[in-house]
């Protein structure tokens, strides 16, 4: 199951309608790790058999499916903080939580 909540879904929607195209999502990954290891990050794809697939309010968001299993649920946040919070230097960005934690 994903959760996106109101604040994210504007974000989202300004993301895909800048960067989608006919054929692609935006598709949560797993991201390269750093010092705490793998994270959930964005981007836009193609959809694939395997990935689940779902559309909140028009934004198609896809997962891979064992990625959908192992997480349970994924929640989709966006934040608006201070410079040097929330990975960049604008505090601004997505938060993206997994039920079960990513320990590869």
């Amino acid at each position: 199951m994903l959760e996106v909540s109101s604040e994210a879904l504007i974000k989202l929607e300004e993301f895909f309608a800048a960067e989608g195209g006919e054929k692609s999502a935006i598709r949560i990954a797993v991201m390269g790790g750093g010092n705490q290891g793998p994270s959930l990050g964005l981007i836009i794809d193609e959809s694939s058999d395997t990935d689940f697939v779902d559309e909140t309010h028009g934004v198609p968001l896809i997962v891979e499916g064992s990625l959908m299993r192992y997480c349970q649920s994924i929640s989709i946040n966006f934040t608006i903080g201070t410079q040097g919070t929330c990975g960049g230097a604008s505090g601004s960005g997505f938060l993206i939580k997994p039920k079960v934690p990513i320990n590869f």
